[in-house]
């Protein structure tokens, strides 16, 4: 396609200049770390204004599908990581079975005093006290999701001595408290990063991110965690199989 289609009801210029690129990356003529032509390149190309190059790349900047580096241009950016959202496993495990380097970050550990929906989650009696553990988890050395386990103080006393960098919450609970968590309810919606979020993240301030909400269950149906999650959408896409019989 040498020039966009100008037919009155045609596609708008940035979204054909958009679905030209992501069709290259798709067929493998644009792969991880090349570069795009610049705004002027790509205008005179497709016979478009620079202002709609400019946008065009904007847009698949914001989704993460190229990445803009100041005095060198506009680069296709790193394959996405996938997630499942439907089965229930531990962020160690699900980047290890996908051949990924996980790592985690302790940011904090404190208790405080369960506020009345944090206590109706986890089925618990106002006022409980419960552990709070904020880890930022990494994929080969870049930060991913900022993560936030609530933990009641009864179940799982002393547990700040087991807490560490790289060591999973859910093999402490197993290993050390014989609390195997099955299965669990989330729910997610789109948010945007704050930014003391950002700076952990290394994004953009206000930057579209995944929140999600989760309560896991242990083999007797027990609620045993409440936890939260700030997850890039930038590098990362969810996705699910279902059986349809």
């Amino acid at each position: 396609m040498s020039r966009m289609m100008r037919d009155e009801e045609a596609i708008p210029f940035y979204k054909q200049l958009k679905e030209k690129i992501m069709d290259d990356i798709e067929m493998g003529k644009l792969k991880h770390g090349d570069k795009l032509p610049s705004e002027r390149e790509l205008a005179e190309q497709y016979g478009i204004s620079r202002m709609t190059a400019r946008h065009t790349l904007s847009i698949l900047e914001r989704e993460g599908v190229v990445e803009r580096r100041v005095g060198a241009g506009t680069f296709v950016a790193n394959h996405k990581i996938e997630m499942d959202f439907i089965t229930f496993n531990s962020f160690t495990r699900n980047m290890l079975n996908k051949g990924l380097i996980p790592s985690t970050q302790v940011l904090s550990i404190k208790r405080i005093e369960a506020k009345p929906v944090l206590a109706n989650k986890l089925k618990l009696p106002p006022s409980e006290e419960m552990i709070v553990i904020k880890r930022l988890r990494l994929v080969n050395n870049m930060p991913v999701s900022i993560e936030e386990s609530f933990l009641p103080v009864k179940l799982v006393p002393n547990i700040e001595h087991h807490i560490m960098n790289d060591v999973s919450l859910y093999q402490i609970l197993e290993n050390v408290y014989g609390i195997q968590l099955v299965r669990a309810k989330e729910h997610m919606h789109v948010t945007l990063s704050d930014e003391e979020d950002s700076k952990l993240l290394k994004i953009r301030s206000e930057s579209p991110c995944i929140f999600q909400e989760s309560v896991a269950f242990d083999r007797n149906e027990r609620e045993i965690e409440f936890s939260t999650s700030l997850t890039r959408s930038d590098i990362v896409r969810f996705y699910s199989e279902l059986n349809l019989k």
